[in-house]
């Protein structure tokens, strides 16, 4: 029932690609989030239907911003692995054990992948916020997983680094374009 209900609140609260007025979010939104062709390479993953669709925007969204490196975390859904591997060779993608990755250089155009797990350890998240570099993206997968998970994420977003924040309900994404002003946006997919 509670989820149902924060479902509701953010559908009220969220827009499409009309109500964004950020270039750089509204080529996001149009080019990945709604590119709703069906590629053959989605046949690849397993049919579980819950993750599917998931599994499909994380495709979309890692080809979207041609990343470096990836750091994902070792627990991650094989469905999700998968649709970041299709997508990159093996040597681009950095697999972490612990609760938060060990990054080496961060001036790599790089995605940082975190799961809610990951949020428990805010101060380490922060540390890496403050030291990514303008090009690389954060993204949280199941950020309303509960209210604890759900603040600690609208403290990342708050965070002085972080210039374009989107909250898509179950994911949470971060990008650090110093060359925009900070926005949040609220976002269907």
């Amino acid at each position: 029932m509670e989820k149902w209900w924060l479902y509701m609140k953010f559908l009220w609260s969220s827009t499409n690609q009309h109500g964004v007025h950020s270039p750089f979010v509204f080529a996001l939104v149009t080019k990945c989030f709604y590119n709703k062709k069906n590629l053959k390479i989605y046949k690849k993953f397993n049919a579980d239907y819950k993750n599917l669709n998931k599994a499909k925007f994380l495709y979309r969204f890692v080809h979207y911003f041609e990343f470096e490196s990836i750091c994902i975390p070792e627990n991650i859904n094989s469905n999700y692995k998968l649709a970041i591997a299709l997508e990159h060779q093996s040597n681009d993608i950095i697999t972490y054990s612990s609760k938060i990755p060990k990054i080496k250089n961060f001036e790599k155009k790089q995605l940082i992948y975190f799961n809610h797990q990951s949020l428990k350890n805010i101060q380490e998240i922060e540390n890496i916020l403050k030291n990514s570099s303008n090009n690389s993206v954060v993204l949280i997968e199941n950020i309303r997983q509960n209210l604890l998970v759900y603040e600690q994420w609208k403290k990342l977003k708050s965070n002085t680094a972080i210039r374009v924040s989107i909250d898509t309900f179950n994911w949470g994404i971060l990008c650090f374009r110093k060359e925009q002003h900070k926005e949040h946006f609220v976002i269907r997919l």
